[in-house]
């Protein structure tokens, strides 16, 4: 039963991206004319365009692989929509990078959740090299990011060029600014980017965190739960999880590595797993 459901939310969550990004291509086309007189901004809208037709298609191309049919395979999904700022129509170029940018931030979140269900079906690296659901999702995932990344650092320019073509002329005194070289736009760059560093990055936990163990697989054997937090592989500190990974795959079958484990309660312990 469980297996049934995970594949028919991997086949649902495909065909909901699928939907997502035949909406953006649309918001695309009815923004990209608006648009027009900011070139830059304009060139950046048309190769969005071109990415989510390149990703429908991908995703249209796995679905059908996998069901043997043309997609949809639901007949509706729910479509993220993003609603106009209040000043839209005399800002309109500001205005469709922040449609933009929410939208490609809400589609992160549902390449995570395609990424998790590609895992759990097999439709991940562990089965091919290339071109399974996971895949898409780490790529789609990518270009999103960076996506997301060329407006943040362009979408500050484009503020003080609306507000320069209403005659709202800089009024800061700092020497630059004073001196008719408005640093305004770099400022605010520099403010995200200390912003984004001071948070750190995503990935900054201690340790690795135990998800729930298989049934019967050598973790259960072992005695980890989820909520257990390894920080330790034969006495070495665990930094990521590639080094969990490489004392698995380097350690002989039927021979234990000895994992330090710090439990919900506080308390740490050494326990031995061995894998086969």
């Amino acid at each position: 039963m469980t297996n049934t459901l995970n594949q028919t939310r991997l086949l649902s969550q495909l065909a909901i991206l699928i939907d997502h990004e035949a909406t953006i291509e649309q918001r695309l086309d009815e923004l990209i004319p608006a648009v027009a007189g900011h070139a830059i901004v304009r060139a950046l809208l048309e190769g969005f365009r071109v990415m989510s037709r390149d990703h429908r298609q991908a995703l249209e191309t796995r679905l059908n692989t996998l069901t043997g049919r043309k997609p949809p395979y639901v007949e509706t999904a729910t479509v993220y929509t993003v609603g106009d700022p209040a000043d839209a129509e005399e800002y309109p170029v500001s205005s469709a990078l922040q449609k933009i940018y929410t939208l490609y931030n809400q589609e992160l979140i549902g390449y995570a959740l395609l990424g998790w269900l590609a895992s759990r079906e097999l439709d991940s690296s562990c089965v091919a090299d290339e071109g399974t659901s996971q895949h898409l999702a780490v790529q789609h995932t990518i270009d999103y990011v960076t996506a997301v990344q060329r407006i943040s650092r362009l979408i500050n320019d484009v503020f003080l060029w609306e507000l320069d073509s209403d005659g709202a002329e800089c009024q800061c005194c700092c020497p630059s600014c004073s001196a008719g070289i408005c640093l305004c736009a770099a400022w605010w760059r520099n403010v995200l980017s200390e912003a984004w560093s001071e948070a750190g990055p995503i990935n900054n936990d201690i340790g690795i965190y135990v998800q729930q163990p298989k049934q019967g697989s050598a973790a259960t054997q072992a005695g980890l739960v989820r909520g257990d937090l390894i920080l330790a592989v034969n006495g070495a500190e665990i930094k990521s999880s590639g080094d969990l990974q490489r004392a698995l795959r380097n350690c002989p079958p039927g021979k234990a590595i000895h994992l330090t484990v710090r439990r919900q309660s506080g308390q740490q312990e050494v326990i031995a797993l061995v894998h086969s």
